[in-house]
């Protein structure tokens, strides 16, 4: 009897730990900072074709981003976890008039804001170590303001488009804190790094 009491108490104990390590693994946070982004490459190939057919040209020296943060949850599969990822982003440019003077003569002011549920899938998901990949689709809203100082006018419009994030290859080190850095394409750009808690 006393023998069977302890096999009982260490297979419950056993178990116990199990359980608390599989816990702890469940949920992960990060933060992270990534570029550049579609919609900073898609801002990019407007402004080239604006050159083409207007006679301005950009400064564009106040690029923010994409900046962001992600939250998953690893399912009874321990290389699957599902979530959701919020990325921001904006992209604001003088426009100067293309002569030797280069005045100054208006503003185009962007901003990024999406929101995509996400599925990540560990090759390898060891206690320090991890590869994987990572597919996001969702929502962006798109903010535009445009400024000509010229006639002294001023247009807003917004709008709310597919948008998606593809990171065939992510890596991560660490324990609980780990440091990651991923390689992709989308709306948190070709390359993002970050930090991540794992608990």
């Amino acid at each position: 009897m006393r023998k069977f009491l302890v096999t009982v108490a260490v297979s419950l104990m056993t178990a116990m730990g199990v359980n608390a390590q599989n816990e702890e693994l469940r949920h992960e946070v990060s933060v992270f900072y990534g570029g550049p982004s579609i919609s900073h490459l898609g801002s990019a190939f407007g402004e080239l074709v604006g050159l083409v057919f207007t006679n301005a040209e950009y400064d564009d020296g106040k690029i923010f981003g994409p900046i962001g943060g992600e939250y998953f949850y690893h399912c009874n599969n321990p290389r699957l976890a599902i979530g959701g990822i919020i990325t921001y982003s904006k992209w604001d440019s003088d426009v100067l008039r293309r002569n030797s003077s280069h005045d100054k003569i208006g503003e185009r002011n962007r901003s990024y804001l999406s929101i995509m549920p996400s599925i990540k899938w560990y090759w390898v998901n060891k206690n320090h170590f991890g590869l994987y990949c990572k597919a996001a689709v969702g929502p962006i809203l798109v903010s535009c303001t445009a400024k000509d100082y010229e006639v002294n006018s001023s247009n807003s419009e917004s709008g709310i488009y597919p948008m998606f994030q593809a990171s065939p290859i992510g890596v991560e080190f660490g324990g609980k804190f780990r440091g990651f850095a991923e390689l992709g394409f989308g709306d948190q750009g070709l390359l993002l790094g970050g930090v991540r808690y794992k608990f």
